[in-house]
């Protein structure tokens, strides 16, 4: 299954748009917080896709309060975490966030708030920590997942 991991867009919606139309066979959209108000946009106008999203450090708007700081999803026999990553202390370490990720059986990790594209098991948890960079810079990534493997694309528009 392809599954994309979209972040900070930060009022660029037109970015979030253009990824959602250039990777139509991705049905999937994690969106990792800061742009809750693009998010919103986009579930008006690309219906056929399935949107899970959180909220960042950046959503404080009463009308995002609706949305949690983490969510969970289960994928081809993997167990992912998705959150903005700014609780978990991302900006110095990964630990924190894998810690997390291992105290619910997972083995995905999806942040943002860095805006830089990551990719790394975190040693001594074997947990995949992603960050799809920042959708306001133009990154995303595409995520392959199947029962095997979890294969990470960082794309740019």
């Amino acid at each position: 299954m392809k599954v994309l991991a979209l972040s900070d867009s930060h009022g660029f919606a037109s970015h979030f748009a253009a990824v959602l139309e250039k990777e139509p066979d991705c049905k999937t959209v994690f969106f990792l917080g800061d742009g809750l108000g693009d998010l919103l946009q986009m579930k008006e106008i690309f219906p056929d896709r399935i949107f899970l999203a959180v909220r960042g450090n950046n959503d404080w708007e009463r009308r995002f309060q609706a949305y949690d700081e983490t969510a969970y999803k289960y994928i081809e026999g993997h167990t992912i975490l998705a959150t903005h990553g700014h609780r978990d202390g991302v900006r110095h370490t990964l630990t924190d966030l894998a810690v997390r990720t291992q105290a619910i059986r997972g083995d995905l990790a999806l942040f943002g708030h860095t805006h830089k594209p990551t990719k790394q098991i975190v040693p001594g948890t074997g947990v995949l920590a992603v960050n799809p960079g920042a959708l306001c810079n133009r990154q995303y990534a595409v995520l392959e997942i199947t029962k095997a493997d979890i294969a990470v694309n960082f794309k740019t528009i």
